[in-house]
């Protein structure tokens, strides 16, 4: 366990013990309890406020963002009442020391008679005095009930699955009601937390924790003023989630919403995170982070559907970059490293965290693709050389530490991970469009597919075989992605659109370049990346929409017959003494090195060496 925050001993001790969060309508037969206004930096200041707006004089005086906590009673439009998820105690034992969420749960005022826990949270300031008050009600979801057992099963879930690629909640540890100064702003980030980590669990219906999740959403949503940074944060996540359960639409409107949230609260500005930090580093990076992850989740989106460029593009983005996970994951926060001090990194020695490498990837990319025009070939060209620059330079500004994708401990590094994913993408993508891998009519039943260039490509004639050459060199590097030692569960779920894409690019050239012998060993890698989308789909609807698709372009493009297709009534087994188990994690796959030298290692030889070199680190000769 971390070490205990000073910060948040001196909130807890002035709280009462809190009940799980989820926004709930207010009983009106239940009295509630109001106290005099005051803006929320007085309050986290424990401080005496005139409450003057819109700012009061404090804030004047000391030239500060003044903003007050929005009235949950007023201003909302007439709904049908929600129907939450209820908590249930099931066993007659359950302690406060059953679960390390176990705190989160107090009986109560609140609690029925039935021995259900409602879905309420007692609500005060710092000074321990009621803010907003006591909101309660018996709830149920659909007669589903969630113990706290199943509570804390998905909060592993999440953690364990979905926050290493896109790490800008609380860590877990930190994660407490208890820890967060305005309670009630936590609101909607739990349910969607539950919701995600429902997909990872079979043992738990994902649909009503997603109704949960939507339904929080749409009762803490603000009808004037600013919106909670929690609430960006978790429109931030459960668009990405709602993205991957084959909802694109919705998904690119929550992410719309919490772009403008973003926007207008100043989360892209270097000073938000310190006037909302509450004085505490660890909120303080959380916002950092959000921002960040909310960057990174537009680029990944405007890339998996083709749509240049990017809504976060035209911001004046200053805020600082996030710290190493190992320090973030501890506590530990160091001073934050702004961002211009990225922007010269050939000029320096900073050592910048692999969160920060991938937004300086995201960053480089956007920029190279913002003018971006489809069908446009001249315009391919210049994108193209452009985006091999930014590339490049990416690469061989990576320090030593970051060339390897594996850990000293044999965890691997998400962040970069991604980071390699998106170079290896963007040159399949950007390359192909130029290259002589023709485009079939098929490929369109992909929504991950590009649209496909002008039939005429006269004018690229001379230079194609050289961006055919980048295509098949970025299709042979992912298979040693695809091979690192990990679990395929814990990537991020942008990966089943860049596995699409590639994969469509590597039918091709099993039509149109590669024979025999070559042909087999490359059908063998199609088979690796299927069974990656497979995976995938176990846990993301849309990767099992896209595992379907390559299937059906895959027998269009290698002019397959149902009569090919069959399934062998028994698979050999390979005897246990023949496979080598030492990994060699020092000798993983090191991208970027590869990329360095593209221009040897684009040709097909090449790449069937490096290819035999991997394999043997794996299986004994």
């Amino acid at each position: 366990m971390p070490p205990d925050v000073s910060y948040h001993k001196s909130i807890t001790a002035s709280m009462d013990p809190p009940v799980l969060c989820f926004p709930v309508t207010p009983n009106p037969k239940k009295a509630i309890r109001r106290v005099a206004l005051a803006c929320i930096q007085c309050r986290s200041r424990k401080v005496k406020c005139d409450a003057t707006t819109p700012s009061c004089k404090r804030c004047q005086a000391d030239e500060k963002s003044c903003e007050y906590q929005r009235s949950r009673r007023g201003a909302r439009p007439r709904r049908p009442p929600p129907a939450p998820l209820a908590v249930a105690v099931e066993d007659p034992h359950f302690s406060e020391s059953s679960s390390p969420w176990a705190e989160i749960f107090a009986t109560g005022p609140a609690s029925s008679s039935s021995g259900n826990l409602s879905i309420g949270r007692s609500m005060h300031s710092s000074s321990g005095s009621p803010e907003i008050g006591v909101i309660t009600d018996n709830l149920s979801f659909d007669s589903t009930l969630l113990t706290s057992v199943q509570v804390d099963q998905l909060l592993t879930q999440y953690y364990a699955h979905f926050h290493t690629s896109h790490p800008c909640v609380l860590p877990r540890w930190s994660l407490k009601p208890t820890n967060t100064l305005d309670s009630a702003a936590t609101w909607p980030l739990i349910p969607v937390l539950l919701f995600i980590g429902s997909l990872f669990t079979p043992s738990v219906p994902s649909t009503p924790l997603a109704e949960a999740a939507e339904q929080s959403i749409m009762y803490t949503r603000p009808f004037c003023g600013l919106p909670s940074p929690y609430y960006v944060q978790a429109l931030t996540l459960h668009a990405i989630a709602v993205y991957w359960c084959d909802e694109p639409e919705r998904a690119r409107e929550l992410l719309d919403e919490a772009i403008r949230g973003a926007s207008d609260l100043g989360m892209h500005k270097a000073e938000f995170a310190v006037q909302h930090g509450l004085g505490d580093p660890m909120l303080e990076e959380s916002w950092r982070r959000t921002w960040w992850q909310l960057y990174v989740t537009d680029a990944h989106i405007a890339g998996s559907t083709h749509s240049y460029p990017t809504k976060t593009v035209a911001l004046k983005i200053t805020a600082d970059l996030p710290c190493e996970e190992a320090f973030y994951e501890s506590g530990n926060i160091p001073s934050p490293t702004p961002l211009r001090a990225y922007d010269i990194r050939e000029f320096s020695d900073v050592d910048f965290s692999s969160f920060a490498q991938l937004i300086g990837f995201t960053r480089g990319i956007n920029k190279a693709l913002v003018n971006a025009r489809y069908g446009d070939i001249e315009n391919a060209k210049l994108v193209c050389a452009n985006a091999d620059v930014m590339m490049t330079a990416w690469c061989s500004l990576l320090p030593k530490s970051k060339r390897t994708l594996l850990r000293g401990d044999g965890s691997l590094d998400e962040l970069l991970f991604k980071a390699n994913m998106l170079m290896l993408t963007y040159m399949v993508d950007l390359h192909r469009q130029l290259s002589t891998l023709k485009y079939l009519p098929i490929e369109s039943v992909s929504k991950c597919a590009p649209p496909p260039p002008p039939d005429s490509n006269q004018s690229i004639k001379d230079d194609a075989p050289l961006h055919t050459a980048k295509v098949l060199f970025a299709t042979e590097k992912l298979n040693g992605l695809l091979t690192l030692p990990t679990r395929f569960s814990t990537h991020t779920p942008f990966i089943i659109c860049m596995l699409s894409n590639m994969t469509i690019a590597h039918l091709s050239a099993c039509r149109h370049v590669f024979r025999e012998p070559r042909l087999s060993l490359e059908r063998e890698k199609i088979r690796l990346n299927m069974g990656v989308l497979k995976m995938m789909g176990e846990f993301w609807p849309s990767g099992a929409r896209e595992y379907r698709k390559m299937g059906i372009i895959a027998r269009e493009v290698l002019s397959l017959q149902d009569e090919d297709i069959q399934v062998p009534q028994e698979s050999p087994t390979i005897p246990l003494h023949s496979v080598n188990l030492d990994f060699d994690f020092n000798a993983a796959f090191d991208i970027c090195d590869l990329f360095g030298h593209s221009g040897h290692m684009g040709s097909q030889l090449a790449g069937a060496d490096m290819s035999s070199r991997f394999a043997t680190m794996l299986i004994g000769s």
